[in-house]
């Protein structure tokens, strides 16, 4: 698999402007938590040169870092990574732990596409695009064009009973066409405290899914044997990253359509297909719904079920009509109750004695999306009684919290969008610790507008930052959409006809032609890296008050709780029906990059002081 270094046409510093100090090539550190950009090749040339890089981790860890590989005025030919084991003075830790993978530029629109509403015919957006580093893709040899660079993820994972102490290794690059050789020295440093597994996070993440998309972009039946064997590693990745919650669809479009759709008239199916009988009566088909939640209970996870929606986006549910022999459709609003449960009330009766049956009742949430008028759909929910005589739990991307607390008080998991959380700070706070104290889960969102976020065009650590300010918050975990919401040809243009590139997806593909296999973006490695390290402080501060202190003192130091603490500006729309794009200036880069740096080095002081049992 040949990964082409894409270039825009005006990158600024030509070849002859670049001072090369190297014959064919060479290879340095770069901060894994920025963004290097073609264009950025002088910056790379005339920084640091870093040769050797120390890093550390915990036991039953993993730990992250990115070298750049820089091609002079000759190009290099099947381009080879390769790295020794991490050797130690009593225990080593074998090279199979050490992942390197080169990293895959995709093209993607610099501003705001717009919104779906505005945008009916799915027009894709007009204006500028650039090549970012986004995809971790895979160790096979690359091919680098003259006066380029190609960066290169390290990633080890640390096993769960090795000894601490400090390890060395050496990483090493060739080409075919040259008989240079680069080496780089690595060091890690194990900590004497293990990371819980992922399956056991207290602080976990819910990252929601499109699997009808996976099975749209390699041109498999949905829910067919090839269909789940996909599927298997694909949320194998996502548990490892500490997801439990899987999105489920009990209704055709529960979002009204927002998804690209791969030309389909319905961009996501309902996993529950609602029939209306002969005689006018409701049966569902739980079919697809069956299979992605065995699947999913297999791997260890969905302990939560999230249902979207008794709340559809338009209020529209569409179902196949035996007597007419066609889908139809009608809509149904909560404002008209009776209607409203004359629809969902043979759902909700249905789908819990199916729940029972299954044994899947427990894990089992209703799921509303930024709905208003709740309270006649949570009432409803509340009248169906399962054999045990318990309704169905509720969860809710819901930011009216503050003046809507009859609602958000019902709800047995709610997230809440970072500007609410910014415009009530304290009493957001507040609510998480009231919250944890009835037994109920809050966890944080973003989504398109905020900033800092984690878009193709952000830099990697403001998706560490985005972790690390949840955390900061107390609350149990993080919630994004989307997981998996493909574009056409994901790993050509990340671009999407209504939000910004990269909003709808933290995985990618692979190649139709190859072994299919997610990959992780640089934006969720930075989102996982960081939700370790809030797992790492709701552990530490569970073992003393003195550490708890510490803790609590690092979280006070996680700044952004304004929107303008990290500089931003706002791009105007280049389309009719585009919205403005909020981008971090250089200077809130640069500041955002320190001050997450200095947070890690805390991280460390406390687990080194924790480790050596010292006085905090």
């Amino acid at each position: 698999m040949k990964i082409k270094n894409n270039t825009d046409k005006n990158i600024a510093a030509s070849a002859n402007e670049k001072n090369y100090e190297f014959e064919d090539m060479d290879a340095v550190y770069v901060n894994s938590s920025d963004r290097y950009l073609q264009e950025d090749y002088c910056k790379i040339l005339d920084g640091s040169k870093k040769k050797n890089l120390k890093l550390w981790a915990w036991k039953n860890d993993k730990v992250f870092a990115e070298f750049a590989v820089l091609c002079a005025g000759k190009n290099l030919e099947n381009v080879k990574v390769s790295v020794s084991d991490l050797i130690g003075d009593n225990d080593n830790i074998p090279s199979s732990n050490i992942k390197l993978s080169f990293v895959r530029e995709v093209k993607a629109y610099t501003g705001h596409a717009g919104w779906y509403a505005n945008n009916p015919n799915n027009a894709m957006p007009k204006g500028e695009r650039k090549y970012f580093p986004e995809v971790i893709y895979s160790d096979d040899p690359v091919s680098i064009c003259p006066d380029k660079f190609q960066l290169v993820w390290l990633e080890i994972e640390t096993p769960k009973d090795i000894l601490s102490g400090e390890y060395s290794a050496t990483v090493t690059v060739g080409a075919d066409n040259t008989d240079k050789t680069v080496t780089l020295d690595l060091s890690l440093e194990v900590l004497d405290v293990t990371m819980p597994d992922c399956e056991s996070y207290s602080f976990d993440v819910e990252y929601w899914h499109h699997p009808y998309n996976v099975a749209y972009y390699y041109g498999v039946e949905a829910f067919s044997e090839e269909h789940l064997k996909i599927l298997k590693d694909h949320m194998l990745l996502y548990k490892s990253v500490g997801g439990h919650a899987v999105t489920a669809s009990i209704v055709e479009e529960a979002w009204g359509g927002q998804t690209y759709g791969f030309d389909r008239d319905i961009h996501y199916p309902s996993m529950i297909k609602w029939i209306k009988t002969d005689n006018g009566d409701w049966k569902f088909d739980y079919s697809h719904f069956d299979k992605w939640i065995s699947l999913n209970k297999e791997l260890g996870i969905a302990d939560k079920i999230i249902c979207y929606s008794m709340m559809p986006w338009k209020n529209v549910v569409r179902y196949y009509d035996e007597s007419k022999r066609k889908i139809k459709k009608l809509k149904v609003n909560t404002v008209n109750k009776t209607k409203y449960g004359k629809i969902w009330q043979p759902f909700l009766q249905s789908f819990v004695k199916h729940l029972d049956e299954m044994g899947w009742f427990d894990s089992a949430y209703i799921g509303f999306d930024e709905r208003h008028n709740m309270g006649t759909a949570l009432d409803l929910i509340e009248t169906v009684k399962n054999k045990d005589g318990r309704s169905l739990k509720t969860s809710a991307a819901f930011n009216d919290f503050k003046h809507n607390a009859a609602v958000f008080n019902r709800l047995d998991y709610a997230s809440v969008g970072l500007d609410q959380i910014r415009n009530n700070l304290q009493d957001f706070k507040a609510q998480v610790s009231i919250r944890r104290d009835n037994k109920q889960e809050t966890s944080m969102y973003t989504a398109t507008e905020h900033v800092p976020n984690s878009f193709t065009k952000s830099i990697p650590a403001e998706s560490y930052w985005t972790a690390m300010f949840a955390g900061s918050l107390n609350t149990t975990g993080f919630l994004r959409w989307a997981y998996d919401a493909w574009v056409k040809n994901p790993l050509e243009e990340s671009t999407h006809c209504s939000f910004p590139a990269g909003d709808c997806f933290l995985v990618y593909p692979s190649h139709k032609n190859e072994k299919p296999k997610s990959k992780f973006s640089l934006r969720l490695a930075k989102l996982d890296e960081g939700v370790r390290d809030v797992n790492k402080l709701y552990m530490l501060r569970e073992i003393s008050p003195q550490i708890a202190k510490e803790v609590q003192k690092l979280f006070d130091e996680v700044k952004g709780g304004e929107e303008n603490y990290y500089e931003f500006n706002t791009m105007a729309k280049t389309n009719i029906w585009g919205r403005k794009a909020k981008w971090l200036t250089e200077k809130g880069k640069n500041d955002l990059l320190n001050d997450m740096e200095n947070i890690k080095g805390r991280i460390y002081l406390i687990s080194k002081a924790y480790c050596d049992k010292n006085d905090l």
